[in-house]
């Protein structure tokens, strides 16, 4: 119960940080990108999906720590297993907001978004 509720809570920051206060540096790999590779980034739509993503596996962890609260006991290991492929769509997802990435290139060029 204790490692959901410690997980929930962190997440729900970092989502926090990311989405609301724009800490960009808490995206994987933005700090160490050149700054014209940077300039293709669509900061503001990834901080948010990003954010979602964390409220989204916060709330969840909080609900897996209620429900071990109230006696249910729940295996680590399904969670473990559907917390990683969500982790992994939501990373091929998050693709489309990157303009140095033909997939976001591509995207970006459907919706006319232009960098």
């Amino acid at each position: 119960m204790w490692t959901y509720l410690f997980m929930g809570i962190l997440l729900l920051i970092i989502g926090f940080a990311v989405h609301v206060l724009k800490w960009d540096m808490l995206i994987a790999g933005y700090n160490t990108m050149p700054k014209e590779k940077k300039k293709k980034v669509d900061t503001d739509g990834l901080s948010r999906f990003l954010g979602i993503y964390a409220y989204i596996s916060g709330g969840a962890f909080l609900l897996m720590a209620l429900v071990e609260f109230l006696g249910i006991s729940i295996p680590p290991t399904p969670v473990t297993i559907v917390f990683l492929i969500w982790t992994v769509i939501v990373l091929i997802i998050a693709q489309r907001y990157d303009g140095n990435t033909t997939r976001g290139k591509e995207y970006n060029e459907r919706n006319n978004k232009t960098r």
